[in-house]
Parts: structure tokens; C-alpha cells; sequence
């Protein structure tokens, strides 16, 4: 099969025609690809920035950690949740779910996780092999090149909101700084999850139109006033709350 190798840091990955995955546990699953994302992780390996923090990648492998596919091969029939053509996407790390840290809910501990594209070969080819716990079945109308950077930017953005969502109950105010990739997937997540109002900050025009198609209540462009803008546009929405509740406490008290 063909593959985007990297033989050395700070040379240019090459396709190579290497010999596909095979089954190796009775958890394993095979997937042909179908999309794979390219992360700033990607060009940090490139670089060798994870060799210098003493993650060993071993050279040359494949790279791609945000994948998805179909289901090719599974391992055994203790893979019960899928089975071969569903179409999935994977979470960048394969777990065994049977270590004390997975059974404690600790999974990114795992003492027999496996990470491809960073510590085995990745996506960037046309079979992957993973752990049925990292593979999600997802609608088959949805195309796996598509959705495959949800693997990990998608984690990413909806990581954050989780975490900023219980501060953000009806009337309050989320601001996003950087309408990229990751900024428009946040903006996203935050209208699904949350009832805030979002506000993004970006110097380019033409992502906040975007993140205003999407979901975004409000832009600000970062022309070096931003920070008073949305202090500005805050506080405005601040009183029009306050205006609504004091409306609503008249109209109780009336009745």
C-alpha cells in the first residue's frame, strides 16, 4: 500500500509503497482510510520537536493521527460494536480498557496504549491499524475526508468548551480568540453545548464572516482595540439583560 513516510527530521515525508497492517491482538481493527488530517503535531514531528521532549517515534513511520474510514478487519469477535464497511472515525490514541487506568476512567494513562501517527505508524496511508476502543461508527452518509480532523481539532475545541461550560449559563458571554481552524470548531461546540453569547476576536475579516455563518453572535476585529470593543459590546449586552429581567419583574408583578 502507499504511505507518507518520514525517514528524517527536517526532511520532506516521501510515499512509499510499504506493506499493509496486519492484525496483531484480539482488540485490533484494521481501517482503510478514507481522510486524514493534517495537524500542527505533524510539522512539530517533522521538526523533531517531539524527539527533543523524549517521545519516541520510531523513524521512518507513517504519518496521520486524525483519521477516519471504514472498517476493514477486526480482530476477534470480542469486537462487537462494529463490524467491517461501517463507516468510523478514531480517536488519536488506541486503550485497552482493562488496565487500572482505564477502569478508573484515566484512559490517556493507559499502560498498553498505542498512539498512530506518533508512536506507530498513522493514517496517512491506506490501511490503519487501532483499537476498537478508539474507533467511533459515525453516519455513513458523512465522507471520512470531511470529518477526519474532528479526530483531534474537534477533541481539542470540545475539550475546552466542556470545560468553560458550566460557567456559561443564559446571559453570559464567551469570547474566542482566533476564528482558524480550531476557532470555528469552538464556536460550533459552544452554540451546541452552551447558551452564551460568542464573540470572536480575529484580524482577518473574512474568517469572522465565516464564524458569523456558522454561529457566532458577534465579531471584533483585533486592530489593537479589541480588548476595549468587547468591553464595550459587553457591557451593552449587559444592560439589555438587565432591561429584559426588569421588564419581565414589572410584568409578574402586575399580574
Amino acid at each position: 500500500m502507499k504511505a507518507v513516510r518520514l525517514h528524517r527530521y527536517h526532511e520532506r515525508p516521501s510515499v512509499d509503497q510499504v506493506d499493509e497492517p496486519k492484525i496483531a491482538g484480539p482488540l485490533d481493527v484494521i481501517v482503510r482510510i478514507g481522510g486524514a488530517g493534517l495537524c500542527r503535531t505533524d510539522l512539530h514531528l517533522y521538526e523533531g520537536q517531539w524527539a527533543d521532549a523524549g517521545v519516541d517515534t520510531p523513524l521512518p513511520y507513517t504519518l496521520g493521527h486524525e483519521n477516519a474510514g471504514w472498517v476493514h478487519e477486526v480482530g476477534s469477535s470480542a469486537v462487537s460494536n462494529f463490524q467491517p464497511g461501517d463507516t468510523v472515525i478514531l480517536h488519536p490514541q488506541a486503550t485497552c480498557g482493562l488496565c487500572r487506568a482505564c477502569r478508573a476512567g484515566d484512559d490517556m494513562h493507559c499502560d498498553n496504549s498505542f498512539f498512530p501517527g506518533l508512536t506507530t505508524d498513522g493514517g496517512m496511508a491506506e490501511y490503519l491499524r487501532t483499537g476498537a476502543r478508539a474507533v467511533v461508527k459515525i453516519d455513513p452518509k458523512l465522507q471520512p475526508a470531511d470529518v477526519a480532523a474532528l479526530a483531534d481539532a474537534g477533541l481539542t475545541a470540545y475539550h475546552a468548551v466542556k470545560k468553560a461550560a458550566p460557567l456559561l449559563y443564559p446571559g453570559t458571554s464567551c469570547v474566542v480568540i482566533g476564528a482558524g481552524g480550531l476557532g470555528h470548531i469552538g464556536v460550533q461546540v459552544l452554540k451546541a453545548l452552551t447558551p452564551a453569547t460568542v464573540i470572536v476576536v480575529d484580524r482577518n475579516e473574512a474568517a469572522l464572516d465565516l464564524a458569523r455563518q456558522i454561529g457566532a453572535d458577534h465579531g471584533v476585529v483585533a486592530d489593537g482595540n479589541q480588548v476595549a470593543k468587547v468591553q464595550e459590546l459587553t457591557d451593552r449586552l449587559i444592560k439589555e439583560v438587565d432591561q429584559v429581567l426588569a421588564s419581565k419583574e414589572t410584568e409578574i408583578k402586575q399580574v
